[in-house]
């Protein structure tokens, strides 16, 4: 009988949860440790960092053959033996030890090797992704050099898709898509004064205004340069008609009704 192929996006998402399990546990590590002296938390930062990989990677795929990504998404290494166990537990202690020779001498021929090693691995794990890309295998390239192989953790454990889970998707895309194109040209500000404008507690009395006097002095209260076509919205103040009508500065002018009337 035949298996599964296992999905490419599944495992990428195992890879990604992995991760992100690394990143909670350190910031909850860190937000402990925070109240720690600094130099005590910055002089044991690297070995902190290597404890929890050593400590996520022994209690995943040394003790069930599978990191906690995987076992998240039922899958799992296929009869992964002791050594291949052991060799990706010390694949863990790479970075360490790159760093911290680093950190010892600087200026030592030793660095330069281990940098040009380290970029060959960076190279080497873009192959592994175009590969993995073209045969969906061997997501990460520790599997690629150990030879591992993911599988299903349980018979028939691959995702079926049916009708009304499609439909439900489709559903929820077009939904998201019409929000997408459709609250940009919503006026969120003329909606609430229309809903202030409803509320008898938000109403205020309107004060007549006398006389409006416009002389060679006289500047738009918006742009604060000489009025262009004066224009009024029953107060005061003269504004340009393009200030007014284009720049859609209402909220401004409901700004200076609400002064004018704390002023008094």
């Amino acid at each position: 009988m035949t298996k599964n192929k296992l999905l490419r996006i599944t495992q990428i998402n195992a890879a990604h949860l992995d991760k992100e399990i690394y990143n909670t546990f350190n910031t909850i590590l860190r937000d402990a440790m925070k109240n720690l002296p600094p130099q005590i938390t910055a002089r044991c930062d690297l070995e902190i960092s290597l404890l929890l990989k050593l400590a996520l990677t022994y209690n995943s795929v040394v003790k069930s053959g599978s990191t906690f990504g995987q076992q998240l998404l039922s899958i799992k290494y296929n009869q992964i033996s002791p050594t291949q166990k052991a060799l990706y537990l010390i694949s863990e202690c790479l970075d360490y030890v790159r760093v911290k020779l680093d950190m010892w001498k600087p200026t030592h021929r030793i660095n330069s090797t281990i940098f040009n090693i380290y970029v060959l691995i960076k190279m080497l794990e873009y192959v592994n992704l175009s590969m993995f890309l073209l045969s969906g295998e061997k997501p990460l390239l520790i599997d690629r050099v150990l030879g591992l192989q993911q599988v299903y953790a349980i018979e028939n454990g691959q995702r079926q898709f049916g009708s009304k889970y499609l439909a439900r998707e489709l559903l929820w895309n077009g939904f998201i898509e019409i929000l997408i194109y459709i609250l940009p040209l919503i006026n969120y500000h003329k909606m609430k004064r229309i809903v202030r404008s409803w509320n008898w507690m938000h109403k205020k009395p309107k004060r007549p205004v006398e006389e409006r006097v416009m002389t060679v002095a006289t500047k738009c209260t918006y742009c604060g340069e000489n009025p262009i076509s004066p224009y009024h919205m029953g107060c005061p103040h003269i504004f340009c008609y393009y200030c007014l009508k284009v720049s859609k500065c209402y909220l401004y002018v409901e700004q200076l009704f609400l002064t004018q009337n704390v002023n008094t």
